[in-house]
């Protein structure tokens, strides 16, 4: 029997453009599982604010979807932050809502949602999946982001019903608050035993993948700690190993190219040039055409500095690669502990000891056919993401 409709909005482009949309389509399923319709609210970049339709719907995975524009100007982009017209005007449409959950929501626009969810006895939820400081941009667009995270997450998120967090970081924060912890899930048909790859195929040539943007592209980084993913310090490895003499690896760098690294960060040049054979920059790609490469790779690399961003948010890189059953080389950050099983579906490094825990990298891409072969069918076999896991915790908020 359904038991109403849950409104879910946020800035995430259907079906699978962002990571976002990865996240809101898998808790949607969820939340179906318990018996409630699901509409969808995000982005359409095909339209725009001057269209006369404004919205538009469609239809992915049994969800209703709607779509609203982008913004591509500071006129746009204040309308965007602070309005709630084109979410009005999709909720009108439905006259059996439950709950109206806001994802990584802009702060003014949540708080006139939540105030109409109050009015209107409809509950009022949360999806807080991060929390950046304002360490990018101009002086505008940093103080902007600022403000906006800080209401968000110091003022609104204490005053919804409840929240869905995606780390026992975020948990602990809101102690004393109706909460529960869903790290960052994906659609589960990346999980498909047609694209099984065993390890360790090409003439004994390991097989490393980075999929991402590491940093903020168009200009140097003076501090390299602000970067989202070390990308530079996984460089540093593989260039440390090869100067060992351990040369049966290959890195395939998918999301911006080897000038775009170089603009960021121009003083690697020596390091790339030397590992031009090793590592290739393959700029971007479509999601479906990373996730085959993820496919055949032996290991993802994900390498962050432990701070307070790292803390709160759970990479959708780790999910995305043990669903396909490649395990991951990470650092200790997030809540992985809960999921990484060392030596069966990854490794931990410690960048912070001496020499970034070379030795214990050199160990891993030592490992044997048969060693990583293991790996990749224990992630492949795991249910760690499956998303029956969550249905019964989703409950405890509705």
């Amino acid at each position: 029997m359904r038991k109403g409709t849950i409104i879910y909005i946020g800035g995430f482009e259907l079906p699978d453009k962002n990571a976002a949309a990865n996240r809101v389509m898998a808790n949607a399923k969820i939340l179906r599982k318990s018996g409630y319709s699901i509409v969808l609210i995000g982005i359409d970049k095909n339209i725009t604010f001057d269209d006369d339709i404004k919205i538009s719907k469609q239809e992915y995975e049994g969800f209703t979807c709607w779509g609203v524009p982008y913004p591509k100007n500071n006129k746009e982009w204040m309308k965007y932050l602070t309005s709630t017209d084109l979410f009005s005007k999709v909720v009108s449409k439905y006259n059996d809502i439950e709950a109206v959950i806001c994802y990584n929501y802009q702060s003014v626009a949540f708080e006139r949602i939540r105030r109409y969810c109050k009015k209107n006895k409809i509950k009022i939820i949360s999806d807080c999946s991060e929390w950046y400081g304002g360490n990018e941009g101009n002086i505008f667009f940093k103080t902007l982001k600022y403000l906006d995270t800080t209401i968000r997450m110091k003022v609104i998120n204490r005053k919804v019903d409840s929240l869905i967090v995606v780390s026992d970081y975020l948990a602990q924060y809101y102690n004393g608050k109706n909460t529960i912890v869903i790290p960052t899930l994906i659609n589960s048909k990346l999980k498909n035993h047609s694209n099984y790859v065993k390890g360790y195929e090409n003439n004994h040539i390991i097989k490393l993948i980075y999929a991402g943007v590491p940093f903020r592209l168009g200009k140097p980084l003076k501090n390299r700690k602000l970067a989202k993913d070390r990308l530079d310090l996984a460089i540093l490895l593989l260039y440390k190993s090869f100067k060992k003499g351990i040369i049966n690896f290959h890195f395939d760098i998918y999301g911006i190219t080897k000038e775009q690294y170089l603009e960021v960060l121009p003083d690697d040049s020596q390091m790339l040039n030397e590992l031009e054979n090793q590592i290739i920059f393959h700029g971007r790609r479509s999601n479906s055409d990373v996730q085959k490469m993820v496919n055949q790779a032996d290991f993802s690399l994900l390498i962050r500095d432990d701070n307070r961003t790292t803390k709160a948010g759970f990479p959708t890189k780790f999910t995305e690669s043990i669903t396909c059953g490649v395990p991951v080389i990470a650092t200790n950050t997030s809540d992985l502990q809960k999921y990484l099983v060392e030596g069966k579906n990854g490794y931990f490094l410690d960048i912070n000891k001496e020499n970034i825990d070379l030795d214990k990298f050199i160990m891993i891409l030592s490992l044997k056919q048969e060693q990583i072969e293991g790996m990749k069918e224990y992630c492949f076999n795991s249910d760690t993401f499956n998303i029956e896991n969550w249905v019964d915790d989703v409950r405890l908020i509705l």
